[in-house]
């Protein structure tokens, strides 16, 4: 009898540590691991076997006021770039939470610690939730507030913890969708008589470098015109990937520490086998300037073009990674052979007060910038011909007052 005691005791501890191996990852030490880019969550019910977020103030960005039905993801960056993310409810009455970590070494240790805080939080009552290219707030608090936060520029190899919670319904169950930054892909070329032709492709080869020195400096760097979505690139020296076999276009923005931003186009030819371009950057000094190419706006209107995001980007880069650089945003617009009129001062000035918004809503002080518009008086094309240089018109350009 007493043998048959031990043996059920011994069952139930087994049955204990299968039903966790196999539980709803709803602790720390069980993160779920995710290897495609949509998961289809379980119902989620309660927080685990150790309550990892308890007795928080309602007002706190970084953590749960209390862990109730928790899931607990891993996610590994298979590229560099841009990384957003959607949590879609199944249930629209449902209500969604998340915190969004940098994996370290021992890193459930310094969660219970309370020695390691998220990069990004989304705590508002909203069902669907995630990162998004748009946000402007990096954390959002309880209450009816915006349910998306800022994106995240990520590395390959990065790794993040993604802490997802539903405060008010257990039972309840979502489904997350990981944008990954974008890869190039190559389309093979059809057969022919039977026989698999090679992938014909351009190389591409990029080197920043400083003009000075001729020594590479790492940077951030977007490159517009090689796919639909622009190319977030960070801390690098230099880059390479394939290109299809056709002409492209682009435009490539540089940002580092102590040189000025630059942007350049490049044009190449689909005859080429292989492109080589080598940017050298200038040392940052008062009074030099800088035209982002791809900084425009549509006609008649402060609103930035679809292309704009990724000077944007460069931009917002260029001040974070200087930080005590002050600048002036100089607005030009599109307006041959007429006067400057007030209507061309003031939509020149609301372009280049669009740019200082933009930086503003993203974290940059207002006192390292100032804006000015300069209406038709300084078009680079005064007799513009056609649309190309009449959205050149349309511009602003950077200006550097300090650094």
């Amino acid at each position: 009898m007493l043998f048959s005691k031990h043996i059920l005791l011994f069952l139930s501890y087994v049955l204990c540590l299968f039903s966790i191996s196999l539980g709803q990852n709803n602790d720390c030490i069980n993160l779920l691991k995710l290897t495609d880019t949509i998961y289809n969550s379980p119902a989620i019910s309660g927080f685990g076997n150790v309550k990892e977020f308890s007795g928080n103030e309602l007002e706190n960005k970084k953590a749960f006021q209390e862990e109730k039905n928790s899931i607990w993801y891993l996610i590994t960056m298979p590229d560099s770039g841009t990384f957003t993310f959607d949590i879609m409810p199944n249930n629209p009455d449902e209500d969604w939470d998340f915190l969004l970590y940098e994996h370290k070494k021992m890193f459930c240790e310094r969660i219970a610690a309370n020695k390691i805080h998220p990069i990004r939080s989304n705590l508002s009552r909203s069902a669907q939730t995630g990162l998004s290219t748009t946000a402007k707030q990096e954390f959002v608090d309880a209450g009816i507030k915006e349910n998306y936060s800022k994106f995240l520029i990520v590395k390959k190899g990065d790794q993040f913890v993604l802490v997802v919670n539903n405060p008010k319904k257990n039972g309840q169950s979502h489904t997350l969708v990981l944008h990954y930054p974008q890869r190039k892909s190559i389309v093979p070329i059809e057969k022919k008589d039977s026989i698999l032709q090679p992938v014909a492709n351009i190389q591409f080869k990029l080197a920043i470098q400083s003009a000075q020195t001729k020594k590479p400096v790492a940077a951030d760097v977007t490159i517009n015109g090689f796919d639909k979505n622009p190319i977030v690139l960070t801390d690098i020296t230099n880059y390479e990937t394939n290109l299809s076999k056709e002409t492209h276009q682009a435009i490539i923005n540089v940002a580092a520490k102590g040189f000025l931003l630059a942007s350049v186009d490049i044009k190449i030819s689909k005859n080429k086998l292989a492109f080589y371009e080598e940017i050298l950057l200038e040392e940052m000094e008062a009074g030099k300037k800088v035209n982002l190419k791809n900084l425009q706006f549509h006609g008649n209107s402060p609103e930035f073009l679809p292309t704009a995001e990724s000077a944007l980007v460069a931009l917002l880069s260029f001040m974070e990674l200087n930080s005590n650089a002050k600048i002036e945003i100089e607005g030009h617009v599109n307006g041959p052979r007429q006067r400057n009129s007030n209507d061309y001062q003031e939509l020149s000035t609301n372009r280049a007060k669009a740019v200082m918004n933009y930086l503003i809503e993203h974290g940059i002080a207002k006192n390292r910038i100032s804006f000015v518009g300069y209406g038709n008086t300084q078009m680079l094309y005064p007799y513009a011909k056609g649309p190309e240089e009449m959205s050149a018109n349309r511009r602003v350009e950077i200006k550097i007052l300090s650094k």
